[in-house]
């Protein structure tokens, strides 16, 4: 009985340790962020759902959600969808129309009419969509990235990651928060696949304290015609 135990354990523990280092290669934050970045730059199409956790704060300008598709271009990215935002104090819901920089609203209209987003303080949608800077820099430039437990997301399981992102990047894809904040930010990636499926990011967005905002990305690869009307 011992002679056998001996022999199971020889046959076993090499196995065993196989095991456990691709294990661990798996769950390693950093290259599962990075798949998810080139995993998402590749898609070339994905439907993105963003939402705030809470209203705009009285006295400023923001995004409060955001669905539609959009077409991952490093020179003509492209949106089509709906954003509900404040705008000088008045919440509205608009479809919008978005290729490179040239943006078109129903704002208060039954018609697509071109608009000019930057004196309304609104980021362009279509910053979501070009590589390197885009929502791929939100996997791409963390730090201290470290993993998590698994976390169940509608029929999926998804290794979750935490880290920061800094100011920098928020500011560039919402046009909110300062260049020198901290966000705090969780992750959401499909093991199998390496496509980043949510994330959330918390930190002081406004000067009213800290809030947070929640992306899910679905549909990678399911392109929609866009072209301006």
């Amino acid at each position: 009985m011992r002679r056998r135990a001996v022999l199971t354990a020889a046959l076993v523990g090499p196995l065993a340790l196989a095991g456990c280092s691709k294990g661990s290669e798996a769950a390693d934050p950093s290259a599962a962020l990075a798949k998810a970045k080139t995993t998402l730059e590749a898609a070339k199409a994905v439907t993105v759902d963003l939402k705030a956790d809470k209203p705009i704060p009285s006295g400023h300008n923001g995004v409060s959600a955001a669905k539609g598709v959009g077409l991952i271009d490093a020179t003509n990215p492209k949106f089509k969808g709906t954003v509900s935002a404040v705008v000088s104090g008045a919440p509205v819901t608009t479809d919008i129309i978005a290729i490179g920089s040239d943006t078109w609203m129903k704002l208060f209209t039954p018609t697509f009419s071109k608009v000019d987003l930057k004196p309304l303080g609104a980021p362009n949608p279509t910053g979501f969509f070009v590589p390197g800077t885009g929502l791929s820099s939100l996997v791409d430039q963390v730090g201290s990235p470290a993993g998590g437990a698994e976390k169940r997301f509608g029929k999926e399981v998804l290794a979750s990651y935490t880290g920061t992102v800094s100011g920098a990047v928020v500011k560039r894809l919402l046009n909110l928060g300062s260049d020198s904040a901290t966000f705090q930010a969780e992750f959401g990636i499909v093991p199998a696949s390496g496509e980043l499926r949510t994330a959330k990011l918390t930190g002081p967005f406004y000067d009213t304290g800290d809030s947070s905002y929640s992306v899910t990305l679905t549909d990678y690869g399911k392109t929609v015609d866009i072209t301006a009307p």
